[in-house]
């Protein structure tokens, strides 16, 4: 059994159980070892060194404890997000697909309109500037249940539980018209970021490649009709 012990509550709880247990084994321990004859003359003096002993060992311990406890999360948290924009990773989007089931759902692939460009041109830190920002931005106008995942490069998907292709077009529009609005601060300079996107029904979590296939097309589509704009599955 794993023990998680998450705030200075569970560290201070830990120690008073394990004290109590250390004084109550040493008062077990002395009736069974010490004469009765002696027994009243040691068990007070006894519990007063154990209890000395335990309580402030069985904190610390506590405390490492509760280190371990928030290292592992911020090891999964690494492990689950893109370091560079916090959006889910590319294997965390599929877990979520899986965990949220057999509902309707739409996806939104949205690709940066001309990053190699922006790259070649302002360097990569700005290019690393203007992928959180479109990020942040995504991430932002998403509900808490919406997932929001970079799948490499420029290009990000966004996963929407609940909805239909309508709702997923009008999702993506308002994207597109925030990105649109929000140019990128480089060096006192605002320059423009945009998204072309496509989006397309998920069938279920087992058809995500073939959505992702689709929808991906819808984007193509997008670019080739001028970028910056949003294209539907047919």
């Amino acid at each position: 059994m794993e023990l998680l012990l998450r705030d200075m509550r569970d560290v201070r709880a830990f120690s008073v159980t394990v004290t109590a247990a250390a004084v109550l084994s040493n008062l077990a321990l002395q009736s069974v070892l010490i004469p009765s004859d002696m027994l009243g003359q040691i068990r007070f003096p006894g519990s007063v060194i154990a209890l000395a002993l335990a309580a402030p060992v069985s904190f610390f311990v506590g405390l490492r404890l509760r280190d371990i406890h928030r290292l592992t999360l911020d090891l999964r948290q690494a492990a689950l997000h893109d370091p560079l924009t916090g959006a889910v990773t590319r294997a965390r989007f599929y877990e979520r697909a899986a965990e949220i089931g057999n509902v309707p759902m739409t996806l939104i692939v949205a690709d940066i309109d001309h990053f190699k460009a922006f790259n070649d041109r302002f360097g990569h830190l700005a290019g690393d500037t203007a992928l959180r920002q479109v990020a942040t931005t995504l991430i932002r106008n998403c509900r808490r249940e919406d997932v929001v995942a970079r799948f490499g490069g420029e290009e990000f998907l966004i996963l929407l539980p609940g909805t239909t292709l309508v709702d997923g077009a009008r999702v993506a529009e308002r994207l597109c018209a925030r990105l649109r609005g929000k140019p990128v601060l480089i060096e006192g300079e605002h320059l423009p970021v945009t998204a072309s996107f496509g989006v397309a029904t998920v069938e279920s979590p087992a058809a995500m490649d073939a959505a992702i296939a689709a929808a991906d097309d819808a984007l193509y589509a997008a670019k080739r009709a001028g970028r910056n704009q949003v294209s539907i599955a047919r």
